[in-house]
């Protein structure tokens, strides 16, 4: 069997060509690709916009969606600390935790 060597461009053209004549071919993609994101602490207040909950941060000014409302109905009202993940585009907290920040201090 004879070896012709092809440019490097060629693996993708063919893979290309492959997943696109036959559906049932899957591509994987590459885990490293795909950064999952960190989880982050937020501090602030959580109010009702409606019909959803919002983190407010008095100090900056800002105002992050919760995207669960279960989660964070009770505390409406209340100073928290909520870890989560950040849809920055959408300005949205995917919330994991949240727990209310007790204010008071001496006794």
């Amino acid at each position: 069997m004879k070896w012709i060597p092809l440019p490097l461009g060629v693996p993708i053209i063919l893979l290309a060509a492959i997943t696109s004549a036959n559906p049932m071919v899957s591509v994987i993609p590459n885990p490293r690709a795909q950064q999952q994101a960190a989880s982050e602490t937020f501090f602030g207040t959580v109010l009702k916009n409606g019909s959803d909950f919002v983190l407010s941060d008095a100090g900056t000014k800002t105002r992050y969606l919760l995207d669960s409302a279960q989660k964070v109905s009770r505390y409406e009202g209340t100073w928290v600390k909520v870890i989560g993940t950040l849809d920055a585009d959408n300005k949205l907290i995917h919330v994991e935790t949240i727990q209310p920040i007790n204010t008071h201090i001496g006794g």
